[in-house]
């Protein structure tokens, strides 16, 4: 394992806040989320130990589940707490403390990757453009570049300021609350943390939570029961009055699949295929873009 520093100036502390958050719920469950659509998509392209980058990587957990594989793996993240479980998480792995926009590293890696739809964070097409740049000087020649969006009509029809996700346990609970401005094309999403330093008092939202957490959880892809998961969340925030809630924004950018093109074009990608995890071409308000391209 090594790792990188850089320029405090480059250093994305706002996201050190929920850190121990996301290495606890978040990253672990994006992990299976995003494990599917480089099954599908990117690792059949490539050889079986490649070496891999992962921008934006996060708390580690997908590297090191690559790692297991036999990949050899590295991550970039603005992120100095993220990296610090990285390091933990995936302890064969390198993490360099980068900005994705600034980051150098000579071409030796046969594929790229950005999952979580974390390109959304970047705020314009010209600062994607020092993204992507980045990216294709960091790949060998026939390099796979590999990437999710949430696109700006996904984020119109989803982004409506209403919890979508969340968790409660013992001691603390969270919830996320995804919001867009269609004109502007841009967002946020907004992470409310409740955290009890003390034993909690009895709370009958939380009990209930409790009794029905393993069969919400089992079934939440079913459309009543994440109702019902999402229904306790938004009574748990709007009327626990025990815990402490701290909120923390983070601003997004709903970009459109063809400007996206265009400017992987103009930094010299070939091959450009942007389709849903489904395979489909067609590109609609209910799916995420994925991009695959080569150098």
């Amino acid at each position: 394992m090594s790792s990188e520093k850089i320029s405090s100036h480059d250093h994305y502390s706002e996201y050190d806040t929920w850190a121990w958050l996301y290495n606890e719920t978040m990253g672990p469950q994006y992990r299976q989320n995003q494990l599917q659509p480089l099954e599908k998509m990117l690792l059949p392209q490539i050889s079986p130990n490649a070496e891999l980058l992962d921008v934006c990587c996060g708390t580690g957990h997908l590297v090191q589940n690559l790692i297991e594989r036999g990949y050899q793996l590295t991550g970039i993240d603005g992120s100095e707490q993220m990296l610090n479980y990285a390091r933990k998480n995936a302890p064969q792995g390198k993490f360099i403390l980068a900005d994705a926009r600034t980051f150098e590293l000579p071409p030796t890696f046969d594929a790229v990757f950005s999952t979580s739809a974390s390109l959304n964070h970047i705020m314009s097409i010209a600062e994607l453009k020092q993204v992507f740049q980045r990216v294709y000087t960091a790949l060998q020649n026939n390099g796979i570049f590999f990437f999710d969006i949430n696109h700006h009509e996904q984020m119109e029809r989803w982004w409506n300021g209403e919890v979508v996700e969340g968790e409660i346990k013992s001691t603390y609970a969270w919830t996320l609350t995804p919001k867009y401005n269609s004109s502007e094309r841009t967002g946020h999403f907004k992470v409310t943390m409740f955290q009890s330093k003390s034993q909690p008092k009895f709370s009958p939202i939380r009990s209930i939570w409790y009794f029905l957490s393993p069969l919400l959880n089992k079934l939440q892809n079913i459309s009543l029961f994440y109702k019902i998961r999402l229904k306790l969340l938004r009574l748990f925030q709007s009327q626990e009055k025990n815990w402490q809630p701290i909120d923390v924004s983070y601003p997004v950018r709903g970009h459109q699949p063809e400007e996206l093109k265009i400017a992987l074009q103009e930094i010299g990608f070939v091959d450009i295929n942007i389709c849903t995890l489904e395979g489909s071409t067609t590109i609609d308000n209910k799916h995420s873009a994925y991009f695959i391209c080569r150098k």
